[in-house]
């Protein structure tokens, strides 16, 4: 068969495909407890080693980036060993780098700590390269379901992973470790874990498709965008990441900036996650039902809704008492966590289900690392970039400047209302 042969779809059966998600589910829940029980103590271990604040953010954006340099790599090795081999580099990755941010606790190094973050993000990325994953060989009407289900099982990692700071406290006692390289060790077990597996559980060595030479990100680019159903699917995901990002990250800045306790940050904190996985199994759901554009209007509104409730937070710090910012704030940011739920879903669903389709040079891996690559750094640029937004308009301006970032998006789903609407695999 040439490239220029189109290849008959052959799916897995029902069967397959529930043990599979199951699988790839399992190990996610594995991976999010670790990274999440590390990423909650990464900044304070930042302020512990430095001294200093301002430094503190710098591992969750190393992470953000490492997250988004491996992207590409990782979905070129899948293409050429298969998704297993793939996932399971990507973690043992992330946990040398767990292991590298241990050294650094025990010796105080800062330069060293980065360099862990850094690694970390590789689990992360196995975390966004685990939902496509579970899309492939799966029936059109399956995958948004099937890709929301991996999804959603970092629900309870996020959920459990802080809560283990005071128990990896103990393990790093008993170590003679640091306290605050205690949940690093948990999260380096929680990785081999899902290693493990996923070793076990995934079936099949071979590549994705036939072997062919990875196409480059340029290339990849042009043919996804060259179809406007690519190029909703794109700017949905960089923009959903973007917006929630920049906001996510100066919220709990803004709020203990006015007087807000750590437990009610925490509590605010975790209601935004659950509305960021929660949700995820409806959202696919939904779109295999209705289809993913209609899903990805729907998550900008959500995301558009929730900026305006941020930014009447802001304003009701300057006019009104703290407590009404609260709640203001409160409110958006779980909206803001549906919002990206649904983006992320419906834009991943979208372009897993071939946005490349008229290129031949154009693998639906490279399509998937390349996705994965933009939207890590749109996400970073925008938690970078959102602590000059804050200091320089508040953060009411910050909120009005997501608003400003979905206009594209917006734009983009105008448009395309012209024309059919987009039926995942039709």
């Amino acid at each position: 068969m040439t490239d220029s042969t189109p290849a008959v779809p052959v799916f897995i059966g029902g069967e397959a495909r529930r043990r599979r998600t199951a699988v790839l589910g399992s190990s996610q829940l594995f991976t999010s407890v670790g990274v999440a029980a590390g990423l909650a103590v990464g900044g304070l271990l930042a302020e512990d080693i430095t001294g200093r604040t301002s430094l503190s953010g710098l591992p969750t954006t190393a992470m953000v980036l490492g997250a988004a340099v491996l992207a590409v790599p990782l979905a070129r090795l899948a293409a050429r060993a298969g998704r297993r081999v793939a996932l399971t580099t990507g973690l043992l990755i992330a946990a040398t780098g767990s292991g590298t941010i241990i050294v650094a606790a025990a010796y105080s190094s800062f330069a060293v700590l980065l360099l862990g973050a850094l690694l970390v993000g590789g689990g992360t990325a196995v975390g966004l390269q685990a939902r496509y994953a579970a899309t492939d060989s799966v029936e059109p009407h399956h995958r948004g379901r099937n890709l929301s289900i991996v999804v959603w099982a970092s629900t309870a990692g996020a959920v459990l992973g802080p809560n283990l700071i005071e128990f990896g406290a103990t393990v790093a006692d008993r170590l003679g470790l640091p306290d605050l390289a205690g949940p690093w060790v948990l999260t380096v077990a929680a990785l081999l874990a899902a290693v493990a597996i996923l070793r076990l559980g995934l079936r099949g060595r071979g590549p994705i498709g036939a072997p062919r030479v990875p196409a480059s990100i340029r290339v990849t680019l042009a043919a996804v965008v060259s179809r406007r159903e690519g190029l909703i699917g794109l700017v949905a995901l960089a923009t959903g990441h973007a917006v929630m990002v920049g906001i996510m990250a100066m919220s709990a800045v803004h709020l203990h900036g006015h007087g807000s306790s750590l437990t009610f940050i925490g509590l605010v904190i975790s209601i935004h996650v659950a509305g960021m996985y929660a949700m995820s199994p409806v959202f696919g759901w939904a779109t295999d039902r209705w289809g993913a554009t209609r899903v990805i209007s729907l998550g900008a509104a959500l995301l558009a809704v929730g900026a305006l409730a941020t930014m009447m937070a802001g304003f009701a710090d300057d006019r009104m008492a703290h407590s009404a910012a609260q709640q203001w704030i409160t409110w958006g940011l779980l909206v803001i966590g549906l919002g990206w739920s649904a983006c992320i879903i419906a834009g991943s669903t979208l372009l897993s289900a071939g946005a490349h389709l008229g290129d031949a040079r154009v693998s639906n891996t490279d399509v998937q690392g390349t996705s994965d690559l933009l939207m890590g750094l749109a996400g970073a640029t925008a938690g970078a970039g959102s602590g000059l937004v804050l200091a320089l308009v508040g953060y009411a301006g910050l909120s009005i400047v997501g608003i400003c970032l979905l206009i594209p998006l917006g734009y983009l789903l105008i448009v395309s209302r012209r024309r059919p609407a987009v039926v995942v695999g039709g």
